[in-house]
């Protein structure tokens, strides 16, 4: 069940085909010295600086093609998206890996309605990773968020899974906090948490609802990426709550901003947690979900990007706490442990340098990733996520 996170930054390069050639080659490097294999690629997100439609489309058309060359007969998990990478670079890759290799499991690859996904099939569990899920067309976005929604669900079907089995997802919402009419005062984040909740009322989170970011793109529409999880009596899933912090899904009406699609019923809130853990006899992971500087359900230091990151790194330290941890049952000390990933969006990219700096020093950690993103409320100057692998 252990993944390995390869972040492929380009060290040289000017042009956007210079530095993809520069991150497939840094991947190509890593695949030898890990002792990896393509075909143990699970899932793979390219971060792109792009700021319009036309142009997002042509640069993903030229991308799909040398990435199906790269890999050959099979494609894993990928979705693009349009958000800058830091000091201006035009690309970088993020590329999840099986880490554990076992003659007991094994990789597929499989594709449905033009969506690339991967399974891992496991002696008692099974782990699918999809990502890209998005609509092309010149949709309105109500229509573009349920269209990816449409396609996760026939994913999650196809594999007899439900929407309650989903572990980990990220949802990338082209102009988060946009008001798209000012009569009806409809904001894209809220149109999407809408919609979620409509296709989630379809299952019964027993475990919880997914670890999950929503985080702005610059254009794109709607890109879900997800990791799903087969039930198991060999697999433990719990959800992490935050003692700083109330409930995503439990918020009040007066921070969900702009109205609601149908007059009849009240606006929905964020269906999260604010992490997840998966736990079998011989390892554990957890999913820290997007964490912001947020104390119960309001945001604190408005103004100020030092403070914001700090609570924010302070938020996600309670939650993974050993006495956090230990409150539902799990025996884990983080502590000991470094991320296997943290990506961090960052909402201007003059505050780059200092968040940079701060996180670098608070967590432990190979890979880090800094990025140029709207955050899902205005005063939002900063979102962090990642996970732990034990």
């Amino acid at each position: 069940m252990k993944t390995l996170v390869i972040y492929c930054i380009p060290r040289q390069g000017f042009t956007l085909q210079e530095q993809l050639d520069d991150c497939l080659l840094q991947l190509e490097e890593q695949i030898i010295l890990k002792n990896l294999g393509k075909k143990n690629t699970l899932k793979q997100t390219f971060f792109l600086k792009v700021s319009h439609q036309d142009e997002y489309d042509k640069i993903v058309d030229v991308l799909e093609g040398q990435i199906q060359q790269f890999y050959g007969a099979f494609l894993p998990a990928t979705s693009f998206i349009a958000q800058a990478p830091e000091n201006g670079k035009h690309v970088t890759m993020e590329v999840f890996f099986l880490a554990d290799f076992s003659n007991k499991t094994e990789v597929i690859y499989r594709s449905l309605d033009k969506v690339s996904y991967t399974v891992v099939q496991h002696p008692d569990f099974k782990e699918v990773y999809a990502a890209g899920l998005t609509v092309k067309r010149q949709d309105s976005f109500y229509e573009k968020a349920m269209g990816a929604f449409m396609l996760m669900e026939k994913i999650l079907d196809f594999e007899d899974l439900a929407f309650s089995d989903v572990v980990r997802q990220w949802n990338y919402i082209e102009n988060i906090t946009k008001i798209i009419e000012k009569v009806s005062e409809r904001q894209h984040y809220q149109i999407f948490n809408d919609v979620r909740s409509s296709f989630y009322r379809k299952s019964e989170f027993v475990n919880g609802y997914p670890s999950a970011t929503g985080i702005g793109m610059d254009t794109g529409g709607v890109v879900i990426d997800f990791i799903a999880v087969s039930p198991s009596q060999k697999l433990t899933i719990k959800p992490i709550k935050n003692p700083g912090q109330i409930d995503a899904f439990e918020y009040s009406e007066k921070v969900l901003v702009g109205k609601l699609l149908n007059e009849s019923s009240k606006k929905t809130s964020p269906k999260f947690e604010r992490g997840k853990v998966l736990q079998t006899l011989n390892a554990a992971r957890i999913y820290v979900s997007g964490t912001a500087a947020i104390l119960g359900e309001n945001i604190v230091d408005k103004k100020n990007i030092e403070k914001q990151t700090l609570v924010t790194i302070e938020n996600i330290k309670n939650l993974i706490s050993v006495e956090n941890l230990k409150s539902i049952g799990l025996h884990l000390n983080p502590e000991k442990k470094s991320f296997s990933y943290i990506r961090t969006y960052v909402k201007h990219q003059k505050d780059i340098s200092a968040v940079k700096a701060i996180c670098e020093k608070q967590f432990k950690s190979e890979n880090f990733q800094y990025l140029v993103s709207d955050i899902c409320r205005d005063d939002l100057l900063v979102e962090i996520e990642g996970s732990l692998e034990f």
